[in-house]
């Protein structure tokens, strides 16, 4: 199902946006939790090297010092897994130190043909009534979920009172959202940390997955353009609470908790998605050179069209379309178009 861009007002069946953009809160993000930030974005990284080719019992590694804190500890792999139609990866490890088993999902091999190519079909989803996942993002999750959820099974059953963290970047945050939002339905306690991840599904998804226990701790970059993905015209909205990485410049990646703002809600307009253009070099830093560790091809592979200037024109509109939808009024609309 598309939902059309330009059908933003309508006085048929639909359902209200509450604005949010007055909820930019002030409060600092303190060092045990920017630490456990900068930790699973070591992870995040690491999937994009470690997701394959890689055995149990393999200590999780990254040649360019990518996840030095994960190495240190000393964490190895339960298991990795593919999806041969979607390209999706990721792997599940154990953290004796820090008494933890960690999911991490791997991003796009092919980041900016995956933006370019990204579709913003959806389809249902079963947390509530009216519910409605991203297609390929539901897809993605689907082709790895049974050999996840094992080698979670395995991992915490051989592993008693460890705890079970989420975690990815990009495309990999949207599948471990998805992964944590299926999981804690299931019984599974889980923390979900994200960097760069797209908005996933409808606002009915978006309130299930935000009041779900466990957190939904999602972090942005100043002008990444992905988190702005796939719009808000087209029916989309972000779960949890947003930790935006407020200042800088695109490659930095050392920050404290003060330099991060917290945008709750759904539909805020207040931290990364009050922002316009086409940034990838932030896309690509979140603590630590998020993708450093991927193979060269994999990094620079793309398609010659669009032209990044294209892009960043139609992402700019996008986003001023999105800041005035949630500016302009407490209830907007949007009409769905099958």
């Amino acid at each position: 199902m598309r939902v059309a861009l330009f059908s933003l007002v309508a006085a048929a069946a639909a359902s209200p946006i509450v604005n949010n953009q007055t909820l930019l809160e002030s409060r600092s993000v303190d060092n045990n939790f920017m630490n456990n930030f900068k930790f699973y974005a070591q992870h995040a990284a690491a999937a994009y090297c470690n997701a394959e080719g890689r055995s149990p019992g393999n200590a999780i590694s990254c040649a360019g010092g990518e996840c030095n804190d994960v190495m240190r500890n000393g964490a190895t792999i339960i298991n990795t897994f593919q999806g041969a139609n979607t390209g999706i990866a990721g792997y599940v490890s154990v953290d004796r130190t820090r008494r933890e088993i960690v999911f991490a999902a791997r991003g796009s091999n092919n980041l900016r043909n995956f933006i370019t190519n990204l579709l913003f079909t959806q389809r249902d989803c079963d947390f509530a009534s009216g519910c409605k996942v991203h297609d390929g993002f539901a897809s993605s999750w689907d082709e790895i979920s049974g050999a996840a959820t094992t080698a979670i099974r395995s991992g915490l059953q051989a592993n008693p009172g460890y705890r079970l963290v989420i975690t990815g970047h990009s495309l990999g945050g949207a599948i471990g959202t998805l992964a944590g939002a299926y999981l804690r339905r299931s019984g599974y306690q889980a923390s979900i940390y994200t960097f760069g991840a797209p908005r996933i599904g409808n606002e009915v998804f978006a309130n299930s997955v935000s009041r779900q226990r466990g957190g939904l701790y999602r972090m942005t970059h100043i002008d990444d353009p992905v988190p702005r993905l796939p719009p808000m015209i087209f029916g989309y909205r972000h779960g949890g609470t947003e930790y935006w990485l407020s200042n800088g410049e695109a490659e930095q990646i050392n920050y404290r908790g003060t330099d991060v703002k917290v945008c709750p809600g759904i539909d805020s307009v207040g931290c990364n998605a009050g922002t316009v253009g086409f940034d990838l070099p932030a896309h690509l830093h979140y603590l630590t050179k998020t993708a450093g560790c991927a193979p060269p091809a994999t990094k620079w592979k793309r398609d010659p069209e669009p032209s990044d200037e294209e892009l960043e024109e139609r992402f700019t509109k996008w986003s001023k379309q999105d800041q005035e939808l949630v500016n302009s009024c407490y209830y907007c609309y949007t009409v769905e178009v099958v």
